[in-house]
């Protein structure tokens, strides 16, 4: 039966590699991760069609409430969750034999969790005077913790096909029930039930794929010695969970209190398509978390090389984003919807964290995966800090702009932090060897864009297309990947049937 050590050592140093354990593990996550972001680019372009639908539909008053019940459903959730989803999927990563009896025992705390939430998330919403959302807020906190939980199983197992064809098909529920509900002006209570029916379709289908491929056989089982071992190893990670939640979240509530539901609205509205752009690395941390806790198991000479891969690819995607999005800010939000002109401001600002926000992803998913849980959870614990003192400062002054600061501010003391963090544990990343042809790369992209300066939707599109293509074709000329990256990227695009070499 495997234990879980509150401080483990690490493993041993010579880093003995187990062929069936870790052989093709960087291309196959590599290829899962290329086929989940391209589903998720879809499901996040249909998302936003329904968000501007939605927030058309209840202007910035009525938008700005479904999204504080929205923002206390997640801080509720994070809470309750005690870190269990984290540790199930590192354990049945390592132990793949040992997952469904990890995923009855999650499962059935999980019913002792909900008891808890429900009281909790009523406190919540009274305080903010929109109790009536309750219900509808209540079922989307049960329906998308137990989607995750059931999707978590094939993310732990690598069997990603299946998390691949459900991704869109979740999604376009939303965007129906959302095109349906503009066009009877439904209320903020409508909307919340069409995100909880969302969770409820990725709820029946994944209890539909583990069944049928016998990966589960869910039952009642709690097991005292099993719980309290991973109640001590799962409370750095709840920690590290509500820590990092509430510090995404903190800041509407904040809003909230100091100024109108209006400017939330003009926050909130900007901020959606900001965090939209977190499945990005939030994909690819979900994807390489189990990795990374199997090299610590089996071939720990290959973490920081690894991490040090998993921070590059995270900056060359961030990068060209950050410099589009700043410079395009108010563009992008006159496309999406008229309504929120003053939301451009914040979207620009807010645009300046992102590469940070997509590099810190490193150090989440090194230190879980190598098992110093508690080590992230002082990180997080940092963050939390300051920007909780940060929004304090800056919103009663200068309202959602202040907001959108203090966010800046903290991802990049997150990042000094967790390098820091990082370094102490496993030795240092070398950022400005990793880091230097993206940002070249991306400084010739910003220029066209700034000599173009286009307005209008075609402009708009245009451009930023074009904008793409420079920041490829110089990352190319530059050479950014080396020699192992690219054997890595070419054994993960080539078709199956063509692989007859080792993988990498």
């Amino acid at each position: 039966m495997p234990t879980l050590q509150e401080e483990p050592s690490p493993p041993d140093a010579s880093g003995t590699v187990t062929p069936d354990s870790t052989s093709g593990l960087g291309s196959r996550a590599l290829r899962f991760t290329v086929l989940i972001l391209v589903a998720r680019i879809v499901s996040r372009l249909l998302a936003l069609v329904a968000v501007v639908a939605i927030g058309n539909a209840l202007g910035d008053s009525g938008f700005g409430q479904m999204q504080t019940a929205i923002t206390y459903t997640a801080l509720v959730g994070a809470i309750t969750d005690i870190g269990f989803t984290a540790l199930y999927v590192r354990e049945g990563a390592r132990e793949p034999g040992q997952l469904p009896r990890y995923f009855n025992n999650v499962a059935s705390i999980k019913l002792f969790l909900i008891a808890i939430s429900l009281p909790l998330l009523a406190a919540c919403l009274w305080f903010s005077g929109i109790e009536s959302l309750l219900l509808p807020a209540f079922a989307l906190l049960i329906l998308s913790g137990y989607s995750l939980l059931l999707r978590s199983s094939l993310y732990a197992l690598q069997r990603l096909n299946f998390e691949i064809a459900e991704i869109v098909p979740e999604t376009a529920v939303i965007l129906v029930l959302a095109l349906i509900g503009s066009r009877i002006h439904a209320g903020p209570g409508y909307f919340l039930w069409a995100y909880a029916a969302s969770s409820g379709f990725a709820t029946v289908y994944f209890v539909t794929v583990l069944l049928s491929k016998r990966i589960v056989r869910p039952r009642w089982q709690l097991e005292t010695d099993l719980f309290s071992r991973w109640v001590r190893a799962g409370i750095p990670l709840a920690i590290t969970y509500v820590l990092t939640t509430v510090y995404f979240k903190l800041d509407v509530p904040i809003l909230q209190h100091y100024r109108s539901y209006a400017e939330v609205g003009w926050y909130t509205f900007a901020y959606r398509p900001f965090e939209a752009l977190l499945f990005i690395p939030g994909t690819l941390r979900t994807v390489m978390f189990p990795v990374l806790a199997i090299y610590y198991r089996n071939a720990p000479n290959r973490v920081l090389a690894s991490a040090e891969k998993f921070f590059k690819g995270l900056a060359v995607i961030g990068l060209p984003i950050t410099v589009g999005l700043f410079l395009l800010a108010p563009q992008y939000i006159a496309l999406i919807s008229n309504q929120f002109p003053e939301s451009g401001a914040a979207l620009r600002i807010l645009a300046l964290a992102i590469v940070f926000m997509f590099v810190d992803n490193t150090f989440a998913a090194v230190l879980n995966a190598i098992d110093r849980q508690k080590l992230f959870a002082y990180v997080a614990l940092s963050g939390l800090v300051l920007n909780l003192g940060l929004n304090i400062v800056l919103i009663p002054r200068f309202g959602y702009i202040g907001a959108s600061w203090a966010t800046v501010v903290t991802e990049v003391g997150l990042v000094a932090v967790g390098w820091l963090t990082l370094r102490h544990v496993l030795g240092p990343l070398r950022v400005v060897r990793l880091c230097w042809k993206p940002l070249v790369a991306g400084l010739v992209m910003g220029a066209f864009v700034v000599v173009s300066n286009p307005h209008g939707r075609s402009a708009v599109l245009l451009v930023s297309a074009l904008a793409a293509v420079i920041y490829a074709l110089m990352l190319y000329i530059l050479r950014a990947a080396d020699d192992e990256e690219q054997s890595i990227i070419r054994r993960a695009l080539r078709p199956r049937t063509a692989r007859a070499a080792p993988p990498v």
